[in-house]
């Protein structure tokens, strides 16, 4: 959620959802998420998965709810497979990653930013000593595949809501604070 002024000089409400991208897989990437241990190596439709978003959201919309998305990031995330030394053009890293490093491949192909509820931590304007709405991407350090989003989620944050008068940004957390 995240609020916005109107024009009328009132806060404004809205949600925002991630989509799902076509790399969505179930690869049981949190420990304790019981969900995600239930589903691990099942079959996922990433397509059906995108739809339902999209449909939710108008749904939403249709409510009268102002509605907004998160757009997806990058998958599968290149620059992690090429930190583990995977070099090369993106079809020949991506085969090798899945004949050497299939858990490391899933890592780098994970959906989770779809989960724009763990994308940051949103302080509204209401509660902030400037009256502005202030956005701090998670860091998320503790799991691999959720530690390669902040950098994408603070950029289309930025960008997202640019007004510097109404919306304040900070880089995440570090870990361990």
């Amino acid at each position: 959620m995240a609020q916005q002024q109107d024009g009328t000089g009132l806060a404004v409400e809205a949600n925002f959802d991630g989509i799902v991208g076509n790399t969505h897989n179930y690869a049981g990437l949190s420990p304790g998420n019981l969900a995600s241990a239930r589903h691990a190596q099942k079959p996922s439709h990433p397509r059906a998965a995108a739809r339902q978003g999209l449909a939710k959201m108008k749904r939403l919309h249709d409510l009268g709810l102002v509605q907004g998305f998160l757009p997806p990031h990058e998958r599968p995330h290149l620059p992690t497979l090429h930190a583990f030394g995977f070099t090369g053009k993106a079809a020949d890293v991506l085969a090798r990653a899945a004949k050497d490093a299939p858990a490391l491949l899933a890592i780098a192909c994970s959906a989770s930013p779809m989960w724009a509820a763990n994308a940051a931590t949103v302080s509204p304007s209401a509660d902030s000593a400037d009256g502005r709405v202030h956005f701090t991407p998670a860091n998320l350090a503790s799991m691999a595949h959720r530690a390669i989003e902040p950098a994408f989620t603070g950029r289309a944050l930025r960008t997202i809501f640019a007004d510097d008068a109404h919306f304040a940004h900070h880089p995440p957390v570090p870990a361990g604070s």
